[in-house]
């Protein structure tokens, strides 16, 4: 007796040519053909771009989910969390390169013009063939202090540069020593992104920075001294400013969140939640600033 399998797959091929035609099996239910003028799906990527009669003049473009190791077209949008490690010539991509995405893991090889994952870094670029005449790099989200980075890296939040230096592993771009072990007192580079609660008391030139300044950060408290393009931290006011060296030619402020009603504060403050300004005069100490009277 033979199997049900057989005598059904017999009776798709009677029916096809009852029908006059060809049995024709739909593609994957994960890829889609789409017209070269419609926006890509979120989180899809386009593996082929070819000429037909369906798109108005468009290309027809082949889209799906990524995986590990598929190959795309290499102006298809790059879901987060992959990156690009090769490009190359070939049919099948409108005249665009093709490329080979990858999951992102600590010291994968890059090509440049990749995406890098959020709170991963550079740690080296050069000269390669497989890039289609871009550079190639190397990244690692396996950060720790001391570790050395290039400087177009986007350091994740917590991480600050305290040294830059010339050389020849970031393909033309200055290296960088960064830590997120911070302490009052600490000297970073002046272009490193303050971390969240913390305050520059001090700026001065150095010749370890790549030609930028230097800055002490501390932690803040009431009635400290901090430089003028210092970030405030929530809750605290500005209650004088004044002209100074120290702070690279910025004003130095005094600032506090010891407040108390009807104290006076410079106008450039950002008044905390529940207070409000019940009077401004005119004053000298606050760097151009009118004084403001808060209240709550």
């Amino acid at each position: 007796m033979k199997p049900i399998a057989h005598w059904l797959g017999r009776l798709v091929a009677v029916l096809a040519v009852l029908a006059g035609g060809v049995v024709a099996f739909a593609a994957p239910a994960s890829a889609v053909t789409i017209c070269g003028n419609s926006p890509v799906p979120p989180g899809q990527v386009i593996v082929s771009e070819y000429a037909g009669n369906s798109c108005g003049g468009y290309l027809e473009l082949t889209v799906q989910p990524p995986f590990d190791g598929i190959g795309i077209c290499a102006d298809s949008p790059i879901p987060d969390g992959y990156v690009i490690v090769s490009e190359q010539a070939g049919a099948g991509c409108g005249g665009h390169l093709g490329a080979t995405l990858r999951i992102a893991y600590p010291g994968v090889g890059i090509c440049m013009d990749s995406p890098v994952p959020t709170g991963w870094v550079i740690t080296a670029e050069q000269q390669t063939n497989s890039c289609g005449g871009h550079l190639g790099g190397t990244i690692t989200n396996q950060l720790f202090n001391g570790i050395g980075v290039c400087a177009d890296s986007t350091l994740p939040a917590g991480w600050v540069i305290i040294a830059k230096s010339a050389g020849n592993g970031c393909g033309g771009h200055l290296g960088e020593t960064i830590t997120n072990q911070l302490f009052n007192g600490i000297n970073v580079c002046a272009n490193s992104t303050v971390p969240a609660g913390w305050v520059i008391t001090a700026e001065q030139q150095t010749n370890g920075c790549g030609g930028t300044l230097s800055e002490n950060l501390a932690t803040p408290f009431p009635g400290v001294n901090v430089c003028g393009d210092s970030p405030i931290p929530p809750g605290y006011v500005i209650t004088s400013a004044r002209s100074a060296s120290g702070c690279g030619g910025h004003l130095i402020e005094v600032i506090t969140n010891s407040l108390f009603n009807g104290i006076n504060v410079c106008a450039n403050s950002t008044v905390p939640a529940g207070w409000w300004i019940s009077s401004m005069y005119s004053t000298n100490g606050c760097g151009g600033y009118q004084a403001e009277i808060l209240q709550h």
